[in-house]
């Protein structure tokens, strides 16, 4: 029998926020919210209980498992660092070519004007 229990709580968002935030850096899954919460909130537990305890409680650290990441779930995260990393370069990308094209509206115009004045004369 296994002498782990589940523990049901209510959180607010904004610290199931943090606890994911740091469990991304900490414990990265293939979840949807992108961490083994598990890990992390035992993680969060042992230093809050040994901090409040004022050290005189030390918790055993977990065993630690070396974390297996499937293809899928690297590919996921390759992803999401290319996208962070592309994303100003497209939009440099996509402002130049917004100006040049605003650029060559106006020398058509020009063009148009100049071509128009010497058929006059």
């Amino acid at each position: 029998m296994s002498d782990k229990i589940m523990l049901n709580f209510r959180c607010p968002t904004s610290v199931l926020e943090a606890i994911d935030d740091l469990g991304k850096k900490r414990y990265p899954a293939n979840t949807k919210h992108g961490c083994d919460r598990s890990k992390t909130l035992m993680d969060i537990v042992r230093a809050g209980i040994e901090a409040l305890s004022d050290g005189s409680v030390v918790l055993p650290a977990p065993p630690q498992v070396r974390q297996i990441l499937s293809y899928k779930s690297l590919d996921a995260r390759i992803t999401v660092l290319l996208t962070r990393k592309t994303e100003p370069i497209l939009a440099e990308l996509a402002d130049i070519k917004a100006s040049q094209a605003d650029a060559i509206e106006r020398a058509k115009a020009e063009l148009r004007t100049e071509l128009l004045g010497e058929l006059a004369a």
